[in-house]
C-alpha cells in the first residue's frame, strides 16, 4: 500500500488549524487588552460576527492559496513576510466588511490594529515553533519509509546529493544497489551499497524496503524487476516505466520527475481517516480491555502463575519488528515446547496452527473462541504499530522463512481483524490461501471493505464461529 502525496491546503493541515486558534487568540486577547475587561469578544454581538468573519477567510486563504506551499522548508526569517501578509489580509478583509455592513463605528481602531500586530507576530512564532516539531517528527520517525535507489556506480553520487538537498521527506534514503557492478561494503556519502541486483529479491525479502528508485529506463529486464518488487508490496518509482498498470501516478521523488506504481495507491485523506478511526476505536477498545482485565486477569492468574499479559515480538509493515501484546492465554512454557508440536501442525505454509492446543490453559479456550485474548492489541493500535483491520502480523521464525512472495502480505500496516480472519479463519489450513486473501485485501483496499471486515468480525467475535 502506498500514500499518495497530499496536495493542496489538506496537506498542511495541522498548520491550517494552529493558525486558526492564533487568530481567534489574538482577537480575544485585542479585545482584552483594549477594553481591560475579563470577557470575550464573542459575548458582544459585533464583535462575534468579526470573529465568524476573520475564521472565514482565513480558511478561503488556506484553500485557495498557496499559503503553505514549502512552509516545512522556510527559515525563521523567511517566515515574517509570509505571516504578515496572511495577517494583513485578515486583517484588510475584516475591515471591508466593516464597512460594507456599516459598523465601523461599533469597533475600536485601537483593538483592530492591535489584532494586526498580534495576529503578525502570533503567526510568525507560533508556525516557527510547529515547524520545528515536524522537522524533528520527519527526521526521527520510526513510520518514514525505507527508500532504497537502484542506479549506475557513475550516477550514484549525484543522486543522493540531490536526495540529501530536501531532509524533509517522508521517507529515508538507506541503501544503494548497483545495476552494473557489485559494490556491496561501498558507500556513497555516507549511504551503504546494500548487496548485488541479482541479490536484492533476497535482501528485500529479509530487510526492511518500503520504496525503490530506479533511477536508468535501460535497466536490464526493467519491467519484470518492477512486477516483482511491487509483488512484495513494495513500491516503485521509475523515471520512464512503460507498465500498463492503473495504480500508478506521476509524482516528484527527490527533484526526479517518476513515475510511481504500488499495489494499490490511494490518496493521502483516505489514510488519515483510516488513522483517525484507529485512534478512536483503540480508544474504546481500551476501555473494554481495562473491564477484562478485571474479569479475567485474577482467573488467568490462578489457572497459570504468571503475567496476565503476553508480549511477542511480531513483523508489521515491510518487516518492522514491534512488540504486539496479548492476554496470555497459554502456559509460560509455551514457545518453549512449540517445537515439539510442530509435527502436528494444521496449517500448511509458514504458520502454526492446532485445534486441540495442549499449551492452552482453560480459560483460555473461551477466550480465544471470542478473542478476547486480542483485545490488548488495542493498545498496538493506538501507538501505530497496528490498524484496526489490516492483516495479521507473523512471528520471526515465520517471517524468516518466507518466500519472496510471501512479503506481499506486509505491505500494509498490520491488524486485529482482516480478510482471511473473517472468511473462515478455522477452515484455512494453506497458508497459500492466507497470503492470497491478503493480497486482496491490499489491492482492493477501501474505507468501505474495512468497514464490512469490522462487522463481520464483530459477529464472530460474539458467536465464535470461525475461532481458531
Amino acid at each position: 500500500m502506498y500514500k499518495r502525496n497530499i496536495n493542496g491546503w489538506i496537506k498542511h493541515i495541522d498548520f491550517t488549524l494552529l493558525d486558526m486558534i492564533i487568530i481567534q487568540l489574538a482577537y480575544i486577547m485585542a479585545f482584552l487588552l483594549r477594553f481591560r475587561v475579563m470577557a470575550l469578544p464573542y459575548q458582544n454581538p459585533y464583535y462575534l460576527s468579526g470573529a465568524k468573519v476573520i475564521l472565514v477567510i482565513h480558511l478561503v486563504l488556506s484553500a485557495f492559496t498557496t499559503e503553505y506551499s514549502g512552509v516545512i522548508r522556510r527559515t525563521f526569517w523567511k517566515e515574517p513576510r509570509y505571516s504578515l501578509l496572511h495577517s494583513s489580509v485578515v486583517f484588510i478583509g475584516l475591515n471591508v466588511y466593516l464597512v460594507a455592513v456599516k459598523w465601523t463605528e461599533a469597533y475600536s481602531r485601537i483593538f483592530l490594529y492591535m489584532f494586526w500586530i498580534l495576529t503578525f507576530f502570533g503567526l510568525w512564532f507560533g508556525r516557527t515553533i510547529l515547524k520545528r516539531i515536524v522537522r524533528k517528527r520527519m527526521l526521527t520517525s520510526k513510520n518514514r519509509s525505507i527508500l532504497i535507489v537502484v542506479t549506475k556506480k557513475q550516477y550514484a553520487e549525484d543522486i543522493v546529493k540531490r536526495f540529501k538537498r530536501d531532509r524533509y521527506h517522508d521517507f529515508a534514503l538507506s541503501g544503494i544497489v548497483f545495476e552494473d557492478c557489485d559494490g556491496t561494503g561501498e558507500f556513497v556519502m555516507d549511504i551503504p551499497v546494500v548487496c548485488r541486483l541479482e541479490d536484492f529479491y533476497d535482501y528485500a525479502r529479509k530487510n526492511i524496503v518500503d520504496e525503490v528508485f530506479i533511477s536508468d529506463n535501460n535497466l536490464e529486464r526493467a519491467e519484470e524487476f518492477a512486477e516483482e518488487l511491487k509483488r512484495m508490496g513494495i513500491t516503485i518509482h521509475y523515471r520512464l516505466l512503460n507498465m500498463d498498470d492503473e495504480n500508478r501516478l506521476i509524482e516528484n521523488c527527490g527533484g526526479y520527475p517518476v513515475l510511481t506504481v504500488g499495489m494499490n495507491i490511494k490518496a493521502g485523506p483516505m489514510l488519515m481517516i483510516k488513522r483517525i478511526a484507529d485512534i478512536l476505536g483503540s480508544i474504546l477498545g481500551l476501555i473494554v480491555t481495562g473491564i477484562c482485565v478485571l474479569i479475567f486477569g485474577p482467573i488467568i492468574f490462578i489457572q497459570s502463575p504468571g503475567p496476565i499479559f503476553f508480549a511477542q515480538t511480531r513483523i508489521g509493515k515491510n518487516g518492522r519488528r514491534f512488540k504486539m501484546y496479548k492476554f496470555r492465554s497459554m502456559y509460560p512454557n509455551a514457545e518453549e515446547i512449540k517445537e515439539a508440536l510442530m509435527q502436528n501442525n494444521e496449517m500448511n505454509g509458514n504458520m502454526f496452527k492446532l485445534k486441540n492446543d495442549p499449551r492452552i490453559i482453560p480459560i483460555g479456550h473461551f477466550m480465544r473462541k471470542h478473542s478476547i485474548d486480542e483485545l490488548p492489541q488495542f493498545w498496538n493500535v493506538f501507538k501505530g504499530d497496528m490498524s484496526l483491520v489490516g492483516t495479521r502480523p507473523p512471528t520471526l521464525d515465520e517471517f524468516e522463512a518466507y518466500a519472496v512472495h510471501h512479503k506481499a502480505r506486509l505491505g500494509f500496516s498490520p491488524g486485529l481483524t482482516g480478510l482471511w480472519q473473517v472468511s473462515g479463519r478455522s477452515d484455512i489450513t494453506d497458508f497459500e490461501q492466507v497470503v492470497e486473501l491478503d493480497t486482496k485485501y491490499i489491492t482492493e483496499w477501501s474505507l468501505g471493505l474495512d468497514a464490512k471486515i469490522i462487522l463481520k468480525t464483530i459477529k464472530i467475535v460474539l458467536t465464535g464461529r470461525g475461532a481458531s
